[in-house]
């Protein structure tokens, strides 16, 4: 049995996925003294947290648009519980470090590890975009891939700004 994802599951797989980088930027947070520093992952949580109310926003509307919902199959846990995939992006696995960030870091690093992990997630909604049910699913993604593009952009402009 094939595993394919609406619109509706589409958007709370991303909604988990940030509502996950929200709550590592601001565990990581923790681990940095410079208050500098700590304000760098309170903002990359911060904008986590904007972006997982959006989608939120997006799937409530689809649903009274259309009535889809998401789909319940007990012989389906994956499809059941969209946590599962949302665990498969950066934010479950740990991906694009080869160590966790220990607090010593420097603004750079951080932000080049920030564009490191986006650019993992981006990777996982790519490989999402094939188990999506309808073309609908499919421009959801694309929607998701370039909001999380334009993350990368942004944090590349901030690495610009330090030199």
């Amino acid at each position: 049995m094939e595993t394919k994802f609406n619109v509706f599951e589409i958007l709370e797989i991303a909604e988990r996925v940030e509502q996950r980088g929200a709550r590592f930027y601001i565990q990581t947070a923790k681990r940095f003294r410079k208050a500098a520093l700590q304000d760098v992952f309170y903002k990359l949580a911060e904008g986590k947290v904007k972006q997982q109310k959006a989608w939120a926003r997006m799937r409530k509307e689809f649903s009274e648009k259309t009535g889809e919902f998401g789909t319940y199959d007990p012989d389906n846990y994956v499809l059941s519980h969209p946590e599962v995939m949302a665990g498969l992006s950066w934010f479950g696995t740990g991906a694009g470090r080869a160590k966790p960030l220990t607090g010593t870091e420097k603004k750079e690093e951080i932000l080049r590890d920030a564009i490191n992990r986006e650019n993992a997630v981006i990777a996982f909604y790519q490989g999402l975009k094939d188990f999506t049910r309808d073309p609908a699913g499919t421009d959801t993604v694309d929607k998701i891939i370039a909001e999380e593009n334009q993350c990368v952009r942004t944090l590349i402009h901030e690495i610009t700004l330090l030199d």
